[in-house]
């Protein structure tokens, strides 16, 4: 096996496609520098595979790719293709040729090929692993690699051995089987946490398994036990909806038969209610206008009595005013010198604590000052004595100031006074006037209102009678107007419609109507009995001229046109159609429109039961009743109804003219009543005027008495000043004079001043008995000034009240007029009395009779009213029970849907099935219902259950089962790769122990030939561990006693590198060698020992050598020259023999 062929196109400086031919033995790749004679290098090593840029000598994969000169483009892909002559199969494909390509787009995508079908790199790499030839096997050296080997460590020694021997490759396989083991290990540990994590998951799901397993036990035995209470329950449903259904039809039957007679009896009820209203409204009015009567009775004899007992208070008054006006004289004579001898002693009392309360003060001072002096030397109390001098000084003239001004303050103030009495005296006088004019006009408002009172009275009774009299009208007016809308027509209208154009005779005329039938014809007519016939053209006229003349009330029947109007009659009636009894003259037209449909009977109760049977048709009786469907009108007797009808229009006329009179006189008696208010309201408003003068004349005389009052209190108060002031100079005259000479006497001689000293001391305790006896005085005379001040107010108070009862009596005064004006009030009054209680008397006369009529009607209403009360009340009981059962029988449909919902919701059966649901079995001496209870509570007590548990129970059991053989599998999976690893350990050591021991023979030999006479030699570092251990590398040349290759010449290092590395190519070679420079630090002497080492390897193995060596060059079988022109690409001639190619 050898390399055939390599192709090269865009790879780095080769820009055209360029074919090598190798073949076996030594090819030498020959070339100046930078014409790229590496980069075929570069080529072999890219193609086999290495993804290192640094291998490659560029710093990123795409820039193998040709770049591009001055005159050439740049490429987009780069190519190489590789072809091994495969004759020995060293490849483990059956083929002789293997043909590998590689290729690389500037994008960054990389092809590979195997034979020019696209792979991958790993199938390429195992593939030349297979054949000894590989990425990372040492067939392609260069002088960087000889240095890394030199530098190299025991480890990297031994992975270049391990390349060669083939254990990269189980290397790896063991590294792929531990990193599958890991995973394994982790698979397993993640199932292991998985099924634990199931088993925790299964014992829960277990319990709620076996919990749901009871629950539906329970549930199944409680939905039986309810399924058979259900159809219990709808069954008692049923009975009892059966039952009262029965009762409601009994309720039903008493009901109607209760409102029947109820009926009957509520046609009685109008016409009682009628009588009784009437009765009871007249009394009313009666009892009202007796009671308004009776109160302006009250009224006018209250007025009676007031004007008398007036009268007998003015004469008796006059009698006694005398004598109590002596008394008032006496008593306030003997007020008025109390008054005098009270502020006698107030003053003095006064002016006794005035001037105790001045004198106090000043004893205190100077017994403070006596106090002071004491402590002081008699400087100090010099100086004081002369400060107490001037403060005396200074208070004697401001003293004097206030007594002038307290004098000047008199006298104004006794003016004031003065002035104020004056006009007190002149308002009291007008106060008397004017009470005497108000008592006269307070006389004559309540003679003008007594008089409206009794108007007022008069006028309510007017208008109530008004009011009677307007319903009467309006009764009668009703009445007329629906006798003639039953059918009586105004004769004025009657003639006026007969003589309009195309209107002809009387209903009556053309009716042919018999002498004995005419009662009856009459009430079947009706409302048409005086209609007149007319034409259809005439008909429209003479309704259009009779509104526009607005006279109505007028009947018109059309005639002249035939049809079929007339009602088939059954054949099998109790009496006859009356058209068939009226006379021949009769229009058949008109007869059969308006008495088709009635027929003649014997009586009114025939009529009915005919009715009865027969409700569309009518029936009447010679006597004139007219019966029908909705009821029985009586014939209106002999007086027909014209005569009715001229009576109740007499009956309109007689109430019209009463409601005149009542309306004339109700009229004159609000005119009456107004013209009293007028004269009431005009004597109230001169009285409320005359109150208030009077009341602003109070009020100013008070302000008057008051300004008096506090004038002379003000008078007091300051003369009582002006005395305290005057004791209080004579006490300050008699201090001034003391405390001279008391200075006079310390500003003298020693034996004075010491006398002075002691009459100091005296005078300090004389000072203090004075001041307490003056402390008790002030308190005396103040008890003594409040109680005068007290006797004083009340002796005023007194006299005031007496001079008020003074002025009463003085003003009391009895006018002649005024005792006239009260006779001439208390005899009308009386008067009008009379007339009252005479009208009052009429009046109950007339409530005694309207009491009996009323109580009698009232006495029939109430019985009528009881018994429909009655009726009404069973009525209701019925209905209610009717009620009440149609509520139960709804709640029992309610109910019964209800159960039969709650069957299909809850328990998906339906009615039938309950029904027949068989019992259930439930312990003994226990109901269903607490058996079904006692269920629920269970069920409640179990709370939620899972109904999926035993479902997820079983499922999490098959895939527990699962993981189960899972991790079986997994463990053994993982045992089989322990195995797998034991086998590739024992195989790798096996592989490197043999390669080790065959290399470092080789070594030795390869050593001995380029160092003759040296020695070198391959060792362990850690023998017991073929695994692990390193290779350490001696070389010793002959005449050095050193062995490690760091310590010998570079070019001794070289050589030992490459005996070691020629050492592996023997021991397992590879098909080809690719060598790039590593002989160029060799002298000649050592070139030619490489020399030999290349020709040791010439026969087993293609040897590829780059260099720039003479002697390298000579000993190839192919010599290959490298060439680049400027700015162009490379150029490759190659020499064999005498042939030369480009």
């Amino acid at each position: 096996m050898f390399l055939k062929t390599l192709r090269i196109h865009g790879f780095k400086s080769f820009a055209d496609r360029t074919r090598l031919e190798l073949e076996p033995g030594v090819t030498v790749i020959v070339g100046p520098n930078g014409s790229g004679k590496s980069n075929v290098v570069d080529a072999i090593s890219w193609v086999l595979g290495t993804q290192a840029t640094k291998h490659l000598r560029t710093d990123k994969m795409e820039e193998v790719i040709f770049a591009g000169t001055t005159t050439r483009p740049a490429h987009r892909v780069a190519e190489v293709v590789l072809t091994f002559d495969n004759s020995e199969r060293r490849l483990p494909l059956d083929l002789s040729e293997v043909t590998i390509g590689r290729r690389l787009h500037n994008d960054g995508t990389s092809e590979y090929e195997i034979n020019g079908t696209p792979c991958r790199l790993l199938d390429i790499s195992e593939l030349l692993s297979d054949g000894g030839v590989g990425r990372h096997q040492h067939v392609i050296i260069n002088q960087g690699q000889v240095a890394s080997i030199l530098n190299a460590g025991p480890d990297e020694h031994r992975a270049i051995i391990e390349e060669a021997a083939g254990v990269l490759k189980h290397r790896n396989r063991r590294r792929r089987a531990a990193r599958r083991l890991e995973r394994t290990h982790v698979d397993v540990q993640r199932l292991e946490d998985i099924h634990k994590e199931l088993l925790r998951q299964m014992r829960p799901l277990k319990r709620q398994a076996n919990a749901a397993a009871r629950y539906d036990d329970v549930r199944t035995t409680a939905r039986g036990l309810r399924l058979y209470l259900g159809g219990r329950e709808l069954a008692e449903i049923e009975d009892r909806l059966t039952e009262a259904r029965a009762q409601e039809g009994t309720a039903a039957i008493r009901e109607e038969r209760d409102t029947v007679a109820l009926q009957e009896l509520e046609s009685r009820l109008e016409s009682l209610e009628t009588a009784a209203g009437e009765s009871g409204r007249a009394l009313q009015r009666d009892t009202a206008a007796a009671a308004r009567l009776e109160t302006t009775s009250e009224r006018l004899q209250r007025i009676a009595q007031v004007a008398h007992e007036r009268h007998r208070s003015l004469t008796s008054g006059a009698e006694q005013a005398g004598e109590r006006h002596d008394d008032l004289l006496a008593e306030a004579s003997g007020i008025v010198e109390d008054l005098a001898a009270a502020a006698a002693e107030e003053e003095q009392a006064g002016a006794t604590a005035g001037r105790a309360e001045i004198a106090l003060q000043a004893l205190e001072d100077e017994e403070r000052s006596l106090a002071e002096q004491e402590t002081l030397p008699v400087e100090g109390v010099i100086a004081t004595l002369r400060g107490d001098l001037q403060a005396l000084e200074a208070a004697g003239a401001r003293d004097g100031r206030e007594m002038t001004a307290t004098a000047h303050r008199l006298e104004i103030v006794t003016e004031s006074v003065e002035r104020d009495g004056t006009a007190a005296e002149e308002l009291r006088e007008e106060i008397r006037r004017m009470d005497k004019e108000a008592g006269a006009q307070q006389e004559a408002y309540e003679a003008a209102r007594s008089i409206r009172e009794v108007a007022e009275s008069e006028w309510q009774r007017l208008e109530m009678d008004l009011a009677d009299q307007t319903r009467l009208v309006s009764a009668a007016r009703a009445r007329v107007e629906a006798l003639e809308q039953a059918g009586v027509v105004n004769p004025d209208v009657l003639a006026e419609a007969a003589r309009l154009e195309g209107v002809g005779e009387a209903v009556a005329t053309v009716l042919d109507i018999p002498d004995h039938l005419a009662d009856a014809v009459g009430a079947a007519l009706g409302p048409w009995a005086e209609a007149l016939v007319a034409t259809p053209g005439g008909l429209a006229d003479a309704v259009a001229e009779l509104k526009s003349r607005q006279l109505g009330g007028m009947p018109f029947v059309v005639g002249g046109v035939k049809g079929s109007d007339a009602r088939v009659l059954p054949s099998d009636i109790p009496g006859r159609p009356i058209i068939e009894l009226l006379g021949p003259a009769a229009d058949a037209v008109v007869a059969r429109r308006l008495l088709s449909d009635v027929v003649l009977a014997d009586s009114w109760s025939a009529a009915w039961s005919f009715v009865q049977a027969h409700p569309q048709l009518r029936a009447v009786t010679a006597e004139g009743d007219l019966v029908t469907i909705a009821g029985i009108r009586i014939s209106a007797g002999e007086d027909g109804l014209g005569v009715t009808l001229a009576r109740a229009r007499e009956d309109l006329s007689q109430a019209e003219t009463g409601l005149a009179r009542a309306t004339s006189r109700e009229t004159s008696a609000r005119r009456s009543l107004h013209d009293h208010r007028e004269d009431e309201r005009s004597q109230l408003e001169a009285l409320e005027a005359v109150e208030v003068r009077m009341s602003g004349a109070v009020e100013t005389l008070d302000r008057a008495e008051r300004s008096v009052t506090e004038g002379e209190a003000e008078l007091i108060r300051l003369q009582d000043r002006r005395s305290a002031l005057e004791e209080g100079e004579l006490h300050r005259t008699e201090r001034l004079v003391e405390l001279r000479g008391r200075l006079d006497d310390l500003e003298g001689e020693e034996a004075a001043r010491q006398a002075a000293w002691e009459a100091l001391s005296r005078r300090r305790q004389e000072i203090a008995d004075r001041r307490e006896q003056s402390r008790r005085l002030r308190e005396q005379s103040a008890a003594a000034l409040g109680a005068a001040t007290e006797r004083r107010k009340l002796l005023e108070t007194r006299r005031v009240a007496v001079e008020r009862e003074l002025e009463q009596a003085i003003g009391f005064h009895v006018d002649p007029a005024d005792m006239v004006r009260l006779e001439r009030v208390e005899s009308a009054a009386r008067a009008a009395l009379d007339h009252v209680s005479a009208h009052i008397t009429i009046l109950r006369a007339r409530q005694a009779e309207l009491r009996q009529t009323s109580g009698e009607a009232v006495r029939r209403l109430d019985e009528a009213r009881q018994n429909a009360s009655n009726l009404s009340k069973q009525i209701a009981g019925s209905k209610e029970t009717r009620s009440n059962l149609a509520v139960e029988i709804e709640g029992l449909r309610v109910r019964r849907e209800s159960v039969a919902e709650g069957l299909r919701r809850d328990l998906d059966a339906s009615v039938e099935q309950a029904i027949a649901a068989p019992p259930v079995e439930v312990p003994e001496n226990t109901a269903p219902i607490a058996h079904l209870e006692s269920l629920e509570a269970d069920l409640r007590r179990m709370g939620p259950v899972n109904p999926l548990a035993a479902q997820e129970y079983e499922d999490l059991s098959e895939r527990a089962s699962f993981l189960d053989g899972q991790l079986s599998d997994l463990r053994e999976s993982a045992h089989e790769l322990e195995k797998v690893i034991k086998a590739l350990d024992d195989e790798m050591a096996t592989l490197f122990a043999d390669a080790f021991q065959d290399i470092s023979a080789l070594y030795a030999e390869n050593f001995s030939l380029l160092f003759p006479g040296g020695r070198g030699q391959l060792s362990l570092s850690d023998p017991g561990d073929h695994l692990n251990t390193g290779v350490e590398i001696e070389a010793q040349p002959l005449g050095k006693k050193v062995s490690r290759l760091s310590l010998l010449s570079g070019g001794e290092r070289s050589l030992a590198a490459l005996a070691f590395l020629f050492a592996v190519f023997r021991a397992r070679p590879s098909p080809f060698y690719v060598l790039d420079e590593v002989e160029a630090a060799l002298d000649d002497a050592n070139l030619h020992r490489f020399l030999r080492l290349v020709e040791l390897l010439r026969d087993s193995a293609q040897v590829i050598i780059v260099t720039h060596q003479q002697q390298t060059m000579e000993g190839a079988d192919t010599l290959y020259g490298i060439t680049m022109e400027p700015g162009g690409s490379t150029q490759v001639v190659a020499k064999r023999l005498s042939n030369v190619t480009v």
